[in-house]
């Protein structure tokens, strides 16, 4: 039985259709790739120093690293690599308050 153009047409949109479908589920289902693994090491590495180290930072600019370190891999890289806690601290304000627009005192 032959099929019209516009059936041909139809099954060959179809076809489309279930290889984009196919595509899209086995590229969900490949393993973690090392760049996002090495960004998510990152991350919990960032989440633990603010836990253990500047816990006794006001609570709005705790919560903004918080959200920087969910979002900004960036950030995560220069809070994780600033040895100096006075660097780091100028460096986190100075974000803050570009970010925020909150010029005002943190405590």
């Amino acid at each position: 039985m032959a099929l019209s153009p516009g059936q041909e047409t139809l099954m060959l949109g179809m076809q489309g259709s279930l290889n984009l479908l196919t595509l899209s589920i086995s590229s969900s289902l490949q393993p973690v790739t090392p760049t996002a693994q090495l960004v998510s090491e990152k991350r919990a590495q960032a989440l633990q120093m603010l836990k253990l180290q500047d816990d006794d930072l006001p609570r709005p600019l705790k919560t903004f690293i918080w959200t920087m370190i969910a979002h900004d891999s960036g950030f995560v890289n220069v809070y994780l690599l600033t040895e100096d806690k006075v660097e780091q601290l100028e460096y986190v304000t100075l974000e803050y308050t570009s970010k925020t627009g909150n010029f005002g005192t943190l405590a």
